[in-house]
């Protein structure tokens, strides 16, 4: 089982455009998306932003990382049954992948299908072995926190629209800095049950979008509630990827269908800051 970086991969697309598809969904993808949008500007790979609607014959295209492809969702899929058979090559970057098998198995042989953990690597390989598909890490690892909030377009309207948001949840900036932990566990499907109590579903909170500008801001305000926090506890994954990223102690617990477990086994047992609890 080799283990890539995402950076290997993608530099073949240096000087190049490519098509990029973002993962849609909450301030957890929008965290990816900025990664993702900052490594490409590193790269120096020109990106348009597309969605399911875009005419992709003869182009590269890229889909955004996360958690999408799986059963509970279903925009990868269709990115991945549109676009296949169209577009000159698609490349998933880091995902979770459960379940999909019929959209595996047809993909053709110049896909590259990205996986951020070894159950969702083995899950590929077991399907469609002919398929390119690599381990790596979660995209939102290449995140550069000094970029993004020294690129602050309009701080007075980040920091409003951080605050409102606090406010709808009956909380302050101030609130957060306080308490010795703060609690911001998932309240949706992925949910396991066992976290009734919750000062704020952080990504839930801050969804703002995944495309540029609207990503950027979600991102401040995700990271925002992190870095004024004391400690965090939670089991939202990218709420501990930022965690990591910012060096604030962190204790993960699982989501409903393990991903959580086997990301940090993969990425984030080797950060000091961050535990996990079964």
């Amino acid at each position: 089982m080799r283990r890539y970086q995402v950076t290997e991969v993608l530099k073949e697309f240096s000087n190049k455009s490519v098509f990029y598809f973002p993962n849609p969904g909450n301030a957890g993808d929008s965290l990816i998306s900025v990664a993702t949008m900052q490594l490409f500007k590193r790269l120096n790979i020109t990106f348009k932003p597309v969605g399911l609607d875009a005419k992709v014959e003869g182009q590269v295209v890229i889909l955004g990382g996360g958690g999408n492809f799986i059963p509970l969702y279903t925009a990868i899929r269709t990115a991945l049954e549109r676009f296949s058979g169209k577009a000159k090559r698609i490349i998933l970057l880091p995902h979770t992948i459960r379940g999909n098998e019929d959209v595996i198995a047809f993909l053709p042989s110049n896909a590259i299908l990205m996986c951020r953990d070894a159950e969702s690597y083995q899950h590929v390989l077991n399907i469609n072995p002919k398929c390119e598909v690599m381990l790596t890490h979660d995209m939102a690892f290449h995140l550069d926190t000094e970029e993004l909030y020294a690129n602050i377009p309009d701080p007075d309207h980040y920091q409003q629209n951080y605050t409102e948001k606090l406010q709808l949840n009956n909380l302050t900036p101030r609130d957060l800095a306080q308490k010795p932990e703060s609690y911001f566990f998932r309240r949706d499907t992925e949910s396991t049950g066992r976290h009734p109590t919750t000062d704020l579903d952080l990504s839930a909170a801050f969804t703002f979008g995944v495309w540029p500008r609207k990503a950027e801001l979600a991102s401040w305000c995700f990271l925002e509630a992190i870095r004024t926090s004391q400690s965090v506890a939670t089991d939202r994954l990218h709420v501990a990827i930022a965690s990591a990223l910012l060096g604030k102690p962190c204790r993960l617990h699982d989501n409903s269908y393990g991903k959580n477990r086997v990301v940090f086994q993969h990425s984030l047992r080797s950060w000091s800051s961050v535990s996990f609890l079964n």
